[in-house]
């Protein structure tokens, strides 16, 4: 699986307001522990001072980071950005094999 920075971005204050309390039902309950196959979450942070935050992960492709962040995007607003990633593993050894 491929490592990935995922960050994200409420488009007003608005939205980001909307989604909170969707946001406190979805860990409270534990459905944000439900991942789907093919995506593992490594971290999380949140900076809700500015409506962003970033996303630390494994996935099989980015379709499935599409399947995973989807619904958000279409009912809160929010814009989502996947960069593919190295762990400093695996950017040494790259580096070694010049």
């Amino acid at each position: 699986m491929q490592l990935y920075i995922v960050t994200w971005k409420f488009e007003s204050s608005d939205d980001q307001n909307y989604s909170s309390e969707a946001f406190v039902d979805y860990v409270e309950s534990g459905k944000s522990e439900d991942l789907i196959d093919g995506y593992e979450r490594i971290a999380w942070a949140h900076t809700p001072q500015d409506g962003t935050g970033v996303i630390i992960c494994r996935a099989a492709s980015a379709s499935i980071l599409f399947k995973v962040f989807g619904s958000w995007r279409d009912k809160y607003g929010m814009t989502w950005e996947y960069k593919p990633a190295l762990t400093t593993e695996e950017f040494v050894s790259l580096i070694k094999e010049k």
